[in-house]
């Protein structure tokens, strides 16, 4: 009798072990939690993050959808940190229509994604090594905003950034046979801001480089017109920038 008990008990134990295998995605060997043995402490994971905006931006419509308002829908394993401490990683992905940072611990389908607070003390590292900061940056002809930014370059005297943003076109349905029907569409598009100091306000990098080279000390103007005409570079394209922004700071 007591072999049958044993057996059943083992039996059901083997059971949940695989059922739960089934429900709980394994995760990658470099991701650590506050549940298996993290970095952070709940009380700060508690204060960096909160819920997710309540329909801001929301729309309703039966019409076919173009894009999406992520920057990419899959989430990726990012480092989060705080005030310069390491924190956590995260399933993290980006709503730039939101401008919202969406965090998960796990992949699992049922836990619901929390944002990402705002915070000037905020830095995240994805494994690719593309880094995020919240900054704030001014826009041309508008006023100064905050918001999340990716670094080409950051830490030296000159740096420059990426700000991603979403727009949203409402499309409409056909009125008639000779009126075709205009889906919804999210179209993205990048700005280049720079800074000279790392608290200043993100300015607009000039696409022409004639008109960045002229903000420059006069001795720099001549060294970076002829880098830049030498390599065949320009203020358009991320690898460049960088090249450009990595002269102009190991020259100074």
């Amino acid at each position: 009798m007591k072999n049958l008990k044993l057996s059943l008990c083992c039996f059901l134990v083997m059971i949940f072990t695989a059922n739960y295998a089934q429900i709980t995605p394994p995760k990658p060997e470099n991701f650590k939690s506050i549940t298996d043995g993290g970095t952070g402490s709940q009380p700060i994971l508690n204060t960096i993050m909160h819920d997710l905006l309540d329909n801001k931006n929301a729309y309703n419509s039966n019409l076919k959808t173009i894009g999406s308002p992520y920057l990419d829908e899959s989430y990726k394993i990012a480092t989060v940190y705080y005030q310069g401490e390491l924190q956590e990683n995260f399933y993290v992905r980006h709503n730039i229509l939101n401008d919202e940072i969406e965090l998960k611990q796990t992949i699992l389908p049922e836990e619901q994604p929390k944002a990402l607070i705002r915070n000037k003390n905020i830095k995240l590292i994805f494994e690719d090594g593309k880094e995020i900061y919240f900054r704030k940056y001014k826009p041309k002809k508008e006023n100064a905003v905050n918001g999340f930014v990716y670094a080409i370059n950051d830490s030296a005297t000159y740096n420059a950034y990426k700000v991603i943003n979403a727009k949203f076109s409402e499309g409409h349905a056909a009125t008639s046979s000779m009126v075709k029907e205009v889906p919804n569409r999210f179209s993205h598009f990048s700005i280049y801001y720079y800074s000279s100091k790392p608290e200043e306000i993100l300015q607009p990098l000039p696409s022409n480089y004639k008109k960045f080279v002229k903000i420059l000390e006069p001795e720099l103007q001549e060294k970076l017109r002829g880098y830049i005409k030498e390599n065949s570079l320009n203020l358009k394209e991320d690898d460049e920038i960088k090249s450009i922004f990595d002269y102009l700071n190991d020259n100074l």
